[in-house]
């Protein structure tokens, strides 16, 4: 077996140490050598569990010549600048989502990474997830005839008051939740390029001056669209399904966890013809019948492929990048797209203010 390869952590909170060092942890071809973060009790508990070098800030943990792979697994609005750094420092780079906040700034970081000779990993996960997976190959199996529309529904209520509320972090529902769902459906649709995208974006029940809730409209370029909700100010019940795809001879829809399909075989169905007149007996309809099957099946994929299977693919191996940063770009771009098409107007007065007292009945 090769050579573990050496991270360096930055940022131990949710998700560099809940995600990054979690995943981590077990893998035999992985090793934690270096973190840092401005919290002396995060760095303490890395060098306990791990035997670790702990640094309070990225350019000291820079200086680690052993150091091969540096997690960025700060704010938001850092992941530029420190992926940048880091590259330019002769690292190779894992960036958590959103890559950045610009698409200008996209660019510079692959620019960055091609100057130096190093590999730029994007944290876009969920594109190994099984639930993603099995949506892939669903729509690869033909069964649903040609995917015309996909819709996403990811609701809550939660009333946030972290770090993620505040622009000046780079906070917001969509910079720090759509960026995975954007990224699934632009691959659900196919690949390609985004044509048009327009949003909504409201501040409803959190704390800070960003959005909590998110409404977008995508269309491909090869024709296909999508509708995405994402909110955590929207307590339904029952929940709507997670997914919708829907094709040409059938439609998928999913909880995350299991899917039902209900599909035809075109090759059973008679040409439809159209009648152009009166209306037989002034009825809607026809006779026509279609030989509808269904099934429901575990939201399960047959590829086990894990992000950091293939960041030691890529750098052990010489394997496909398979989250490649040119197209997290795109992401970047349709994000960009959506926050153009509105106008956030943040809380309004109503909201703001307390609830009046029901009167007595």
């Amino acid at each position: 077996m090769s050579d573990p390869i050496r991270y360096g952590i930055v940022g131990l909170g949710r998700a560099g140490w809940d995600i990054h060092v979690n995943d981590l942890r077990p893998r035999d071809d992985a090793k934690i050598v270096a973190v840092a973060d401005p919290l002396a009790e995060r760095r303490d508990q890395a060098v306990a569990e791990f035997g670790c070098k702990a640094y309070p800030t990225l350019a000291k943990l820079l200086k680690q010549d052993d150091v091969e792979v540096v997690v960025i697994a700060t704010p938001s609005v850092s992941h530029g600048p420190d992926t940048k750094k880091a590259l330019a420092a002769g690292k190779h780079v894992v960036v958590e989502k959103p890559m950045a906040m610009s698409v200008a700034e996209a660019d510079a970081m692959i620019a960055a990474s091609e100057a130096a000779g190093r590999k730029l990993f994007v944290h876009q996960n969920y594109r190994f997830r099984q639930e993603c997976v099995h949506l892939r190959e669903v729509i690869a199996s033909g069964i649903l005839g040609r995917v015309y529309h996909i819709r996403l529904n990811l609701l809550s209520f939660v009333r946030r008051n972290d770090w993620q509320t505040l622009a000046r972090n780079g906070g917001g529902v969509l910079n720090n939740t759509c960026p995975h769902f954007i990224d699934q459906i632009i691959h659900l649709m196919g690949g390609g390029r985004i044509a048009h995208a327009m949003g909504d974006l409201q501040q409803i029940v959190s704390s800070g001056d960003v959005e909590d809730h998110v409404k977008a409209l995508l269309r491909n370029e090869n024709g296909c669209t999508a509708d995405m909700e994402v909110s955590t100010a929207q307590n339904v019940s029952p929940a709507p399904p997670k997914w919708i795809i829907s094709g040409t001879c059938g439609t998928l829809t999913s909880d995350g966890k299991q899917s039902t399909i209900r599909w035809f075989d075109p090759n059973q169905v008679e040409t439809l013809l159209t009648v152009d007149g009166a209306a037989r007996d002034r009825r809607y309809g026809n006779a026509d019948k279609l030989p509808w099957q269904e099934k429901t099946v575990p939201a399960e994929g047959s590829d086990k492929t894990a992000f950091y299977d293939n960041v030691f693919g890529v750098l052990r191996r010489g394997e496909t990048m398979r989250v490649d940063p040119h197209s997290v770009r795109e992401v970047i771009r349709v994000i960009a797209m959506i926050r153009k098409g509105t106008k956030f107007p943040g809380k309004t007065k109503a909201t703001r203010s307390r609830p009046s007292p029901q009167p007595s009945p």
